[in-house]
């Protein structure tokens, strides 16, 4: 057997009337590609067009066919099942060896994939990604003995334990550095530790939200819900032996560079309120953007004598069944948390300020089935591209329709595209909503993607339209100690109020306070901005500091947040690679660096649907200035990550 390109595979045992059931739940464009590799036969990409992404409304054919995922017809569909049969039957009679596939034919699938012509960086990205060999290319490059010695003594400290966190322990560990989490929480995770209100979960598949090197083929649900989540990352903590470098319920009170020494020193206090500094040559902070809850401000709010609480701040064990609730706030949270709460609750008052648009997704809380799973173990290489395929559509699905167009001249969109968009998704609405009037308030009035798109299979509206549910948009005027006050002077009653308010997303590394060189406070150095960042890496006047999830990295459409923390954590090692191989002790970002990145930043934000001045959003700073979102499509950012240049930094 090629045990590079099987490795780990399960045998298959199963019949072939059984892998013929099986075959029915899989991605066709993954199963084509396994199909050459089992072959060594790329003639059925002449035979069966390659995958396309159909629009966010179930599309037809010319002929007015229903078209499945990929784009394909139904007979083309039960064409490739057929090859994949016999396909497998073929390569167990071979003993599971693999036959080989040329680097031209490896090429080819590649460009098949993405639909025909990319560009030759274009597929070094995907060769990266997808490691069709099983070679991590992201890991630490640290090799020479001198250099691995100089990484013993480069103690780095990181703050946070979620996705970003654990992924530094992880490379830096690999890397010989010795290293140091300091994470809040009791337990690994970060914000998927923290929210565990009802439904939360998930809105990117699951199969490519996950570190490229630790895929995980057990996923319970497409879009996996927030406990599996966290085990994900709690497991990977473990396997990769992270775990025992953290010290769980502590938190980074402040961390301020001493010049004299060229050390970070960083006090800490745990829950018992004993308080240690600790000494590091490099801080990473791993502490995310949406980690801090935001209580909205509202008269009367601590007079409420029931029930109140933050949706990312759900206390363990709260049951809301059978109460009056109101939810305030329609976002990422709310959306989730509503559904689940009109089941049970006795009366739900969705408090909405602005409406959300959403895309269709009929498989949004679909299981993962069996058959899936079969071939995610067993199928050579069907993994890798099922992966490759997810985080394909997603990092080039709509980015063209978020940008705008300085001649399009409409309220309610930013462009043609966008105004296509825009049509689409009212439609879809307008087949869930038969109602005038709550149609009214469902559908929003700003262009798509100027706030965040959500997803849904009808789950979310048809809450909406249960008879224990009222959707109010008249605004908050107060509360008092029964409820809700809104403008019309109605009293909304009720025994439970759930903030679905979002987060100090604004507030980038709050409340800690962070002093740099020559005493520089990031917050002050920042107080105008509210945030900027080198890549949303590295910060002028603050040495050996580095951020992952940092100042406009969010990700609105175009590509997946956990390859984007890979770029991010492949840098600053790489950053921290260079200070060891010249012998240095810091590197900082130059000022004109940093401010030339962040003009073109700012530029590009504003040219996009979420910058447009038609909308306010969680983006946006109150100045307006968009602080979250990267502008940029994945690969040029990707490109941006891949290497520091050293012209980029000053050296001591």
């Amino acid at each position: 057997m090629n045990t590079d390109l099987t490795a780990g595979l399960a045998p298959i045992t199963e019949t072939p009337t059984e892998i013929a059931a099986y075959l029915e739940e899989l991605n066709t464009g993954a199963l084509i590609m396994s199909i050459v590799h089992m072959t060594g036969d790329a003639s059925i990409l002449e035979q069966v067009h390659g995958p396309r992404t159909l629009d966010v409304v179930a599309a037809g054919s010319a002929s007015g066919e229903e078209l499945l995922e990929g784009g394909y017809t139904r007979d083309e569909v039960a064409f490739v099942r057929a090859r994949a049969l016999d396909a497998i039957a073929q390569w167990q009679a071979r003993g599971c060896e693999l036959p080989p596939v040329s680097g031209a034919t490896i090429t080819d699938l590649y460009r098949y994939m993405c639909g025909g012509a990319v560009e030759d960086d274009y597929l070094e990205f995907i060769d990266e990604e997808i490691a069709l060999d099983g070679i991590d290319r992201r890991a630490p490059r640290m090799n020479d003995p001198e250099i691995r010695s100089r990484a013993g003594e480069f103690p780095v400290l990181i703050i946070g334990a979620g996705m970003g966190g654990v992924l530094a322990g992880i490379r830096l560990g690999q890397a010989g550095i010795p290293y140091t989490i300091v994470e809040k929480n009791p337990g690994v995770g970060g914000t998927w530790y923290e929210n565990r209100y009802p439904g939360c979960r998930v809105d990117v598949p699951g199969h490519s939200y996950s570190y490229s090197f630790a895929p995980n083929h057990d996923w319970s649900c497409h879009f996996p819900l927030a406990d599996e989540i966290r085990a994900y990352f709690d497991e990977c903590a473990s396997r990769y032996r992270v775990t025992s470098h953290i010290r769980f319920s502590t938190e980074v009170v402040a961390a301020r560079f001493d010049d004299a020494s060229s050390r970070w020193l960083v006090e800490v206090t745990d829950g018992d309120g004993n308080r240690e500094t600790l000494e590091a040559r490099a801080v990473i902070s791993a502490v995310g953007q949406l980690n801090r809850p935001k209580m909205p401000a509202i008269d009367g709010l601590e007079q409420f004598r029931g029930t109140l609480v933050h949706s990312g701040a759900w206390p363990h064990g709260l049951d809301l069944a059978g109460q009056r609730v109101a939810v305030i706030g329609a976002g990422a949270s709310a959306f989730q948390i509503i559904p689940e709460l009109a089941e049970t609750a006795a009366e739900l008052t969705v408090l909405q300020r602005s409406p959300a648009w959403m895309f269709p997704n009929p498989g949004y809380h679909a299981p993962v089935g069996a058959g899936q799973k079969w071939a995610l173990e067993k199928l050579p290489l069907y993994s890798k591209w099922y992966r490759f395929w997810l985080f394909y559509t997603s990092v080039e699905g709509v980015y063209e329709q978020t940008l705008a167009d300085p001649d399009w001249d409409n309220p309610l969109s930013v462009s043609p595209a966008n105004d296509a968009m825009r049509e689409a998704l009212t439609a879809w609405i307008d087949s869930q909503v038969q109602d005038p009037a709550l149609r009214e308030q469902v559908l929003p009035t700003y262009p798509p993607f100027g706030k965040r798109i959500l997803q849904d299979n009808g789950t979310y509206l048809a809450a909406l339209q249960r008879d224990n549910v009222d959707v109010v948009t008249n605004a908050i005027e107060r509360v008092t100690e029964r409820g809700v006050v809104t403008s019309d002077g109605q009293l909304h009653e009720v025994d439970a109020i759930v903030c679905a308010t979002g987060f100090h997303a604004d507030r980038f590394l709050f409340p800690m306070t962070i002093v740099g060189r020559d005493g520089i406070e990031l917050n002050e150095q920042w107080s105008d901005t509210n945030g900027r960042a080198y890549l949303g890496i590295t910060v002028p006047n603050f040495p050996n500091l580095f951020c992952i999830y940092g100042p406009n990295t969010n990700l609105v459409v175009a590509g997946s947040i956990a390859h984007n923390a890979e770029s991010q954590v492949n840098y600053i090692l790489r950053c921290i690679e260079l200070l060891l191989e010249r012998g240095y002790k810091t590197l900082e970002c130059r000022q004109d660096v940093h401010d030339a990145y962040n003009r073109r930043v700012d530029e590009v934000n504003a040219a996009t649907a979420w910058g447009s001045p038609l909308v306010n959003n969680w983006y946006k700073n109150q100045q307006g200035r968009v602080t979250a979102n990267l502008p940029f499509r994945i690969i040029d950012y990707w490109k941006m990550t891949r290497q520091p240049d050293p012209d980029d930094y000053v050296f001591d």
